[in-house]
């Protein structure tokens, strides 16, 4: 007879290398959630909610969540058919419940997620690598030191002073030839924003993400009509929740962030690519302070993506799990079955 399958949830204390910074605060230290799903004696296949300070979910909400779910219809060949029907309720414990989910189905058929969607993981861009909004220029050199070989960067800004920020961009693109970005995490007013955008033009930037507030989402289409032209795509983060609002933002912005914690996990991601696509948008897959638990189910379906930004784990002091690879933007998956993570092992002393 089968046992039911069974749901643990902990957390997941992440230490980070150096202060991040952005503008919504800075953090040293992040505390995750990490599920582990037994089934059938099997396991455990693992999942991660990301819990950002700025995200509204607690711990207690993402255990409550999980405590509540109703196993009697899983099947582990078929993972649609219960992911399809998961409740309402905090988007990184979905997200969790659907990496897990996944992580037992592709062991169940002996293969990495990559292979069962039918994607090509020898041909992904390479990730952007993030720099936090830095205390003064020189902190920025010191950054810039570490990275200069990076293919891709993005610098974080919304500082709280549009100058400084300018600064940032003009000090790195001096310094720095590679390809390039910015993130202003909703830092900059609609005024603002209309007015430093074609400043940045000559800089050669990629796009700038998420200039302005994550609501209204109207003001993006004002920005989008005062803009004196498009030579800079402009992609949406935080504006992008679910499918209404990716329809909404259409005709506005260039491109937008998927993120599995903000939608709900690997199904709920390929659902917005389809509609996203449909609405002529550019993709970016982005991430949280997360383990390599969370950013390797993302990078199995990095492929269908236009851009990476999958660095999580490059942040992390000492991340307890091993998945993906990360050679300065260049992501490398495991052949391992289903997300291919395991607990990171330490070489006898």
């Amino acid at each position: 007879m089968n046992e039911s399958p069974k749901l643990s949830v902990r957390p997941l204390v992440l230490g980070l290398k150096h202060v991040f910074r952005i503008s919504h605060g800075a953090s040293t230290e992040r505390t995750n959630a990490v599920f582990e799903l037994t089934v059938d004696g099997m396991g455990p296949f693992l999942g991660e909610a990301a819990l950002p300070p700025y995200y509204p979910h607690r711990m207690e909400d993402i255990i409550d969540y999980a405590d509540h779910l109703d196993w009697s219809s899983f099947k582990v060949h078929e993972p649609r058919a219960f992911l399809d029907h998961l409740p309402a309720g905090p988007s990184p414990a979905r997200a969790a419940v659907d990496m897990a989910v996944h992580d037992a189905w592709g062991t169940a058929l002996q293969a990495p997620l990559y292979h069962l969607f039918g994607l090509d993981v020898q041909h992904m861009q390479p990730s952007s690598y993030a720099l936090p909004i830095p205390e003064d220029l020189d902190d920025l050199d010191r950054q810039l030191d570490a990275v200069r070989h990076f293919p891709f960067l993005k610098l974080k800004i919304g500082s709280g002073n549009v100058d400084f920020d300018e600064a940032i961009v003009r000090r790195t693109r001096e310094q720095y030839r590679g390809r390039l970005c910015v993130d202003v995490n909703a830092g900059w007013s609609l005024p603002d924003a209309a007015r430093i955008i074609p400043k940045l033009a000559d800089c050669a930037l990629e796009f700038v993400e998420q200039p302005i507030a994550a609501q209204p989402i109207d003001d993006w289409h004002l920005l989008r009509r005062i803009m004196p032209d498009r030579s800079t795509p402009l992609v949406a983060d935080e504006s992008v929740q679910d499918a209404d609002s990716v329809i909404e933002l259409a005709g506005a912005v260039d491109g937008i962030n998927i993120k599995l914690a903000k939608c709900g996990g690997i199904r709920p991601a390929l659902d917005l690519v389809a509609l996203a696509r449909a609405l002529d948008l550019r993709l970016m897959l982005g991430c949280m302070i997360e383990s390599s638990i969370a950013l390797t189910a993302a990078a199995h379906i990095a492929p269908l993506f236009d851009w990476l930004d999958l660095d999580g784990p490059m942040h992390v002091a000492q991340d307890p799990y091993e998945g993906l690879s990360f050679d300065a933007g260049r992501i490398g998956l495991p052949d391992r079955p289903g997300l291919g993570v395991r607990p990171t092992t330490t070489p006898s002393s």
